[in-house]
């Protein structure tokens, strides 16, 4: 009976050791847009998409692919067609795992012309909303073009889709106006924003060198402050830190403008990994290995990418309602420290080939580094505000 006993015990103890950690089944996978084709095609012309798709918990079972003009594309992981009608379409992919869960869907621009020569373009909306704001408040631009062609908009906005909406923050009465371009000639719409003046305060703020850093992948905190990837294909992400003791108590705060037109360009960052991505994320004084992050936290104060093929960082700060919104609620919780995080993500490429799709062959891949030195101590916040009267 002894003896039956302990065998009883051991099997119990065997089984115990052989037990496999919970799954977290809820995990979507996560899918990629690898290559298109072609961007801009002609009615009939063959275009292909490959896709990608990882899970950490199960397998890939399925796909879809969409249009936004014509629907449902495909379910294989790489396909051609030649069926797209004239327009501009989003292609969206996305992949579902074997519990169920379908990934967020990730989209590519492929612009379908009609053979024989454009259009004359038309601009059928192009409005404010509102159209009257207080000084440091927000607006919305929204529009919508017809026809094949280019479309811009001034002042300070640039290239944009043929329509689209973007949030834009006036300091003076401003008259924006769009230019809808192509070989029959240029069309243009203006609408005004009308800004009431406030009294606003003005505050700059250095980052604080003593609690910048970076943290890599491999859990190494760094004092420089540098995202991207290191000539051993080591991800980093940057940190910066910003007093706020200078901000008044009740102060509401109207714009924020984050500066980082002094970092450095190492080789090319935004071919090879996609988007500068910017987090709120309040960490503390010292940085840890514990830091880095390995799946992205839902939104982001501002994302920029210009189209991956930046090969400079933009003389203009970076500005968001999103930056206000996590500024404000640091000064109303008299917390001093405003914190954020740097990465790049790259949710698909356009031209160039990504390294990390050839690993298996040592010739076929690049190994330089590829980073932005954003350089410790030298971004600076400017933070704008109102009193309550």
């Amino acid at each position: 009976m002894k003896k039956t006993a302990i065998t009883i015990l051991m099997f119990a103890i065997l089984l115990a050791g052989c037990a496999r950690p919970a799954v977290n089944t809820k995990l979507a996978p996560l899918a990629y847009i690898d290559s298109v084709s072609s961007s801009q095609i002609y009615v009939g012309e063959k275009v292909k998409f490959t896709g990608r798709a990882i899970s950490s918990t199960g397998q890939v079972v399925a796909y879809n692919w969409r249009s936004s003009v014509n629907g449902p594309l495909s379910t294989l992981l790489m396909f051609e067609t030649d069926t797209l009608t004239a327009g501009a379409h989003t292609i969206w992919f996305k992949a579902q795992d074997d519990y169920g869960n379908w990934s967020d869907e990730v989209g590519a621009n492929v612009n379908v012309l009609i053979p024989g020569g454009p259009e004359r373009m038309s601009v059928k909306v192009f409005t404010a909303t509102p159209p009257g704001i207080k000084q440091g408040d927000w607006t919305n631009l929204s529009w919508d073009v017809s026809g094949y062609g280019s479309v811009r908009i001034t002042p300070d906005i640039g290239d944009v889709s043929m329509s689209g909406s973007r949030s834009v923050q006036p300091l003076l009465d401003t008259v924006y106006t769009i230019f809808a371009r192509n070989d029959e000639g240029v069309v243009t719409a203006s609408t005004r924003v009308t800004v009431t003046p406030l009294h606003l305060y003005t505050l700059v703020l250095y980052s604080i060198a003593a609690e910048d850093g970076t943290v890599r992948k491999d859990r190494v905190v760094l004092d420089e402050v540098m995202v991207g990837e290191s000539e051993l294909q080591v991800q980093m992400q940057g940190f910066l830190s910003f007093d706020l003791s200078a901000v008044p108590p009740g102060a509401i705060i109207k714009t924020v403008d984050l500066d980082l037109s002094k970092s450095v360009v190492i080789n090319s960052p935004f071919p090879w990994q996609g988007a500068l991505n910017i987090y709120n994320q309040q960490l503390g004084a010292d940085l840890k290995p514990s830091d880095y992050m390995v799946v992205n936290p839902a939104g982001y104060l501002y994302s920029w990418s210009y189209n991956f093929v930046a090969t400079m960082m933009p003389d203009k700060p970076f500005t968001s309602p999103d930056f206000v919104t996590a500024v404000q609620k640091r000064v109303d919780l008299r917390d001093n420290r405003f914190q954020i995080r740097m990465q790049f993500e790259k949710y698909y490429y356009y031209s160039r080939q990504d390294y990390t799709m050839n690993r298996n062959d040592p010739t076929a891949y690049q190994t330089s580094a590829n980073y932005l030195d954003i350089g410790s101590g030298n971004p600076t916040l400017t933070i704008r505000y109102v009193l309550p009267e």
